[in-house]
């Protein structure tokens, strides 16, 4: 069934309380009669979407939805989310890519080194080392070709530091208008979109103001929506938690999915005594050297199904790739029940004290 896509408006059995609001009135009854259905047939269009990633594919899906990942420098977060844009327009959905600090032109070359190392690891290259390169040696046309197989689903909106959260509305309003197609939204990342000139705001006060401009613009479109984050610094040598979100705005409350990543190492010991800085510095720098990176994702708050869990991946930075690490996870233990429409997952009895994450 073809999905009609409406530009948003206020609802049949509600209206907007203040026009300059987002806040409406609903009578419940009148809700029931004329919009429930409508509201469920366009949830159920707007299609239950995979990561990619078989081992998060395994525990959840993706919705329609705001989710905010976080992480500190150099574990790979535009890497990861990046990747996940590309596994979901090879799967068919259309991808818009907000890139507010990198250009096209790093991206693509990203998306090529990754191609080269997926297809052979020994024939890596970095993406400068592609950008550097004869683009008609087999290998890398072999990726282009691969890589453009499934780009025209991918539109990258290169920012360079300037959007404001009006120009992303835009943008995604005319997308949708002139393809007719609701697109996973991709915005990398939150603490760089820029205030309006008028604006007054405290950096805090900004971030909050954009992360609910950000839900409104996803609620309206009932679209899958992933921002990455930046972290506190305070919180770099302890496991994530809400508290790392703590100066990043109303983030706890208003996004739907809270995901993180983090350094495996720091459920070591070591990061559970008090004190011990230099150690806890330089373990977190021996882990960064490694290769790969061992990385966790931690879900801390999920609005459509396990309410935290976590797996596991590693992570090369030279070939800007993730890789899942099924530590814990018998993907052939476990099970989906096909009635089940909303991807809860089916644990065998006896795997609980398996898995990678808790109960």
């Amino acid at each position: 069934m073809t999905e009609q896509i409406i530009v948003p408006a206020a609802g049949n059995a509600g209206h907007d309380v203040n026009a300059a609001s987002s806040i409406k009135e609903y009578n419940m009854a009148e809700y029931y009669k004329k919009q429930f259905a409508s509201d469920v047939e366009n949830f159920r269009n707007s299609g239950r979407l995979k990561s990619g990633y078989a081992n998060l594919d395994a525990i959840t899906n993706l919705y329609p939805g705001l989710y905010v990942l976080g992480a500190i420098s150099s574990l790979g977060k535009t890497t990861f989310v990046h990747q996940t844009a590309e596994q979901i327009a090879e799967a068919g959905t259309h991808v818009l890519f907000f890139s507010l600090e990198q250009s096209a032109l790093e991206l693509a070359s990203k998306s090529i080194a990754r191609s080269v190392a997926k297809e052979n690891a020994d024939d890596g290259l970095s993406s400068l080392q592609i950008r550097r390169s004869d683009l008609s040696s087999p290998v890398i046309s072999s990726a282009i070709n691969r890589c453009m197989a499934y780009s025209a689903r991918i539109t990258v909106i290169e920012c360079t530091f300037r959007a404001t959260i009006d120009d992303i509305a835009s943008a995604v309003h005319k997308y949708i208008k002139q393809n007719k197609v609701k697109p996973v939204v991709i915005i990398d990342y939150l603490q760089v979109i820029q205030p309006a000139p008028e604006s007054h705001m405290t950096t805090k006060d900004l971030v909050d103001y954009h992360v609910r401009r950000l839900k409104e613009l996803q609620t309206d479109y009932q679209i899958t929506m992933i921002v990455i984050s930046s972290l506190n610094r305070q919180n770099y040598m302890a496991a994530i938690d809400f508290e790392s979100f703590k100066e990043s705005g109303g983030i706890e409350y208003t996004a739907d999915v809270i995901w993180g990543l983090q350094l495996k190492c720091i459920h070591d010991e070591l990061f559970s005594k008090q004190n011990k800085i230099n150690e806890k510095r330089q373990k977190i720098m021996e882990a960064k050297k490694s290769n790969p990176r061992k990385i966790e994702l931690v879900c801390l708050k999920n609005r459509f199904g396990i309410s935290s869990y976590s797996c596991f991946f590693d992570y090369y930075p030279k070939f800007d790739l993730f890789k899942p690490d099924f530590t814990g996870l018998n993907l052939s233990d476990v099970s989906f029940d096909s009635d089940d429409t909303d991807g809860f997952m089916k644990i065998p009895k006896g795997l609980e004290p398996e898995l990678p994450w808790p109960l």
